[in-house]
């Protein structure tokens, strides 16, 4: 099915193509030649760079095996979102509260992105994918579909969760394993997972790591492949925790 006609709004910002039913709030920021197509929500406060695109459908090659989706998919773009020039949501993706995309990042149909999640310039965030809230990933990091990453976990540059260990011999199916990483765990530059794997809540991955083993919680792993370096000292959690392993717990004010 095509996408529905779009419309010049060129009186709000130049260049604007907006498709039918789309409301575009009063405080949004948009720079030039936008495109947001039907289905897509804007929340409040929210900030659109040059040549950004709202809810593109879905393009997939005939041989591929990722779940076709409807064309007539919401996508949600949550209050006072930040889009980065050239970045593309695709419908059916979700954006929380305060997300924030750099410039020439995909973000594929299906995924959702909690609030505060921000992905650094060029990144790709595949379909399905699941980011918790406040999780940060920087430039040029590829999240494989079937990933999910939960809560306060900082990704360094280059960093690639693949999603076919097999090389295309054998790709997996959309219910087959993928990477999970936990809470406040912390990944260097350029380190590459290899599912199927967890990665264990304020786990910290070295620079340049190949991972393809579960990652215990509190443990640092380091070298091709990822081996035992020691555990993740007390003064090193993320401010504001319990020391306990796994914990959850905040540290009390008092």
């Amino acid at each position: 099915m095509k996408s529905p006609p779009l419309a010049d709004a060129s009186h709000i910002a130049p260049g604007l193509l907006v498709g039918p039913g789309v409301e575009i709030p009063d405080d949004t920021e948009i720079d030039p030649y936008v495109t947001v197509h039907s289905g897509v929500q804007l929340g409040r406060g929210v900030s659109l760079g040059q040549g950004a695109i709202l809810g593109r459908r879905q393009r997939i090659d005939s041989r591929s095996n990722a779940i076709r989706r409807p064309d007539d998919e919401p996508t949600f773009i949550g209050d006072k979102c930040m889009i980065g020039c050239g970045s593309i949501v695709v419908a059916g993706a979700q954006l929380g509260d305060g997300c924030a995309l750099g410039d020439s990042v995909l973000v594929r149909e299906g995924a959702v992105l909690g609030s505060f999640v921000m992905i650094g310039r060029g990144g790709l965030v595949g379909a399905a994918v699941v980011i918790h809230d406040r999780t940060r990933l920087q430039a040029g990091v590829l999240v494989a579909p079937r990933t999910t990453i939960e809560e306060d976990v900082m990704i360094g540059p280059y960093v690639v969760f693949i999603g076919d260990p097999t090389m295309g011999r054998d790709s997996p199916g959309p219910g087959a394993p993928g990477v999970i990483v936990r809470k406040r765990a912390r990944i260097g530059t350029a380190a590459i997972f290899s599912p199927p794997l967890e990665i264990g809540e304020e786990a910290v991955i070295g620079a340049g790591s190949f991972v393809r083993d579960d990652v215990p919680p509190r443990t640092v792993v380091v070298g091709v492949p990822a081996r035992v370096l020691r555990a993740v000292g007390d003064d090193e959690l993320l401010p504001g925790r319990s020391a306990v392993a796994g914990g959850d717990q905040e540290l009390s004010s008092s």
